[in-house]
């Protein structure tokens, strides 16, 4: 174990043998930290508030903060969690806060996430795997971001709102709907502009599905057409596939609303 002596660590904290914390770090409370994870100088870590995990092969970048209180006027008190997974990237002066009770009480991110500097989670979050948020982008609370989403940097996203797989945010987008999976959204408020065929050409999905994802995508951003009309003619006219399988079940659950233009 690698801890600089500068660092305070808490009696509390599990730190695993192979990780490194940097000098004048602090971590409060229970926090606990995998293999191979690389904590530089000044983050913070934890607090009286609740449990921070953190995976392995991560790297947390100076001046990060992860797991204060939820920025909630309703929160008084309690003990929630921020669970963070493996081969992430958590940059300069982002700040990741713990799960609200009312909102379930864990904020997550999964795998392979590159959070760039200044970016902010809120509570209750749930982050998917390979998911790229940058520099300044702004997550309210309990924000679901999708496995492969891009958010161009200084992009913000409103609470409850939920950004579909594979899709990609503009850079100063604001969404307060619900981002369709597989597309390109930009605006204030975004909404939907094309399918995002570079993305997906790029994740390795055929030119049949894009053909065919793109077909759906059009029928949605329809505006004549109601959500319900729009779904039944997806039926009639794609090929059942998973990837349309995902997109209307999207559809058919947001409580938000679809961004439609």
């Amino acid at each position: 174990m690698s801890i600089h002596p500068t660092a305070i660590v808490s009696r509390e904290a599990s730190i695993s043998p192979e990780a490194e914390v940097g000098p004048y770090a602090v971590i409060v409370g229970r926090v606990d930290i995998g293999p191979h994870t690389v904590v530089e100088s000044h983050v913070r870590l934890g607090s009286p508030y609740g449990d921070v995990v953190i995976g392995a092969h991560n790297y947390i970048q100076s001046g990060a903060t992860l797991g204060a209180p939820p920025q909630d006027w309703s929160y008084k008190s309690g003990h929630t969690r921020l669970i963070i997974g493996d081969h992430n990237r958590i940059g300069e002066g982002a700040s990741l806060n713990l799960g609200s009770e009312e909102g379930g009480g864990v904020t997550r991110v999964g795998d392979r996430v590159f959070i760039m500097a200044n970016a902010h989670v809120g509570h209750d979050c749930q982050i998917g795997d390979d998911v790229v948020l940058t520099n300044l982008v702004q997550l309210a609370g309990h924000v679901a971001v999708e496995r492969n989403v891009i958010i161009g940097g200084v992009a913000a996203v409103t609470q409850f709102v939920r950004l579909g797989e594979f899709s990609f945010l503009a850079a100063g987008a604001f969404a307060n709907k619900d981002i369709l999976p597989y597309t390109i959204a930009e605006g204030h408020w975004a909404t939907p502009r094309a399918l995002n065929k570079v993305g997906l050409k790029r994740a390795g999905v055929s030119e049949g599905e894009r053909r065919n994802l793109d077909r759906a995508v059009r029928i949605l951003l329809k505006t004549s057409l109601t959500v319900e009309e729009a779904l039944e003619k997806i039926a009639h006219d794609c090929e059942a596939d998973t990837r349309i399988a995902h997109l209307t079940r999207f559809v058919s659950g947001s409580e938000r609303g679809v961004a439609r233009g």
